[in-house]
């Protein structure tokens, strides 16, 4: 039955991708456009701000956008489909209400990563500025995608709580982008140690700085995303399971 759903996710997603493929693309090529309207601003990259190297703002734009597709995506989807009542239908489901979203989660990210590396080569096309991408940065990579599981139950549970949180996903979005492209890795330690403990901050700045071939503390970041990794998927099946309960006892599921 696991396999079935996940497959019928896949398929579904499928579909709606070439049902609506003049959307997608639209979506891509605003992103794009995002970034540029950054790499234009001069004053904005010499200012220091998100750092002078046109490489690490391509790999936190293209992280951002990985975590708005992955975390925005799930949550607005969840809330539409609440408003429209598809919702309650797939709590009828034979399967349980964290193994749908779950399958959610993996096929949201499995898109997220491929949009994330379309618009990561068309950056690099358009500024000239191609990434060497070292093997190590397949480990904070991975943790990366755990973490996003965490946020991903955690924005589903805020959705099913609240139900009208537009405004909240929109915000979530442009703090993370600002979150993402700021060298935490160079602030003082005990500004770095506190931001390590936001999510996905370690993983980020590790992937910078082997990208770029900056001297660091592999064990450091090490331990700090594998942590950061395990204290965010925790926090984030806790909330969703109380939540999930919660909806279920006072018979709030419904958005009206």
């Amino acid at each position: 039955m696991g396999m079935t759903t996940l497959k019928a996710e896949f398929h579904r997603e499928l579909i709606i991708y070439r049902r609506y493929l003049f959307s997608s693309v639209s979506d891509l090529v605003l992103t794009i456009l995002m970034f540029m309207g950054i790499f234009w601003s001069s004053n904005l990259i010499s200012a220091g701000i998100i750092g002078s190297s046109l490489s690490a703002l391509i790999v936190g734009f293209t992280l951002w956008t990985t975590i708005q597709n992955t975390c925005s995506m799930l949550g607005n989807n969840v809330m539409g489909n609440a408003k429209s009542g598809v919702l309650q239908q797939l709590y009828l489901m034979p399967i349980s209400s964290k193994r749908l979203f779950f399958n959610k989660g993996i096929v949201n990210v499995i898109v997220s990563l491929l949009q994330s590396v379309v618009v990561c080569l068309v950056l690099m096309v358009l500024t000239g500025q191609w990434i060497h991408f070292a093997p190590i940065i397949i480990l904070p990579g991975l943790l990366s995608l755990v973490t996003l599981f965490g946020l991903g139950y955690l924005i589903v549970s805020v959705v099913l709580k609240f139900k009208r949180v537009g405004s909240f996903l929109a915000i979530c979005q442009y703090f993370y982008l600002g979150v993402l492209l700021t060298q935490f890795e160079n602030a003082p330690s005990l500004i770095k140690n506190i931001a390590n403990l936001l999510p996905l901050v370690p993983m980020v700045s590790w992937i910078r700085m082997a990208i770029n071939g900056i001297q660091y503390n592999v064990a450091y970041y090490l331990i700090f995303s594998i942590t950061n990794a395990i204290f965010w998927i925790i926090v984030g099946s806790i909330v969703f399971n109380r939540v999930d309960r919660n909806i279920k006892q006072n018979g709030t599921l419904s958005f009206f």
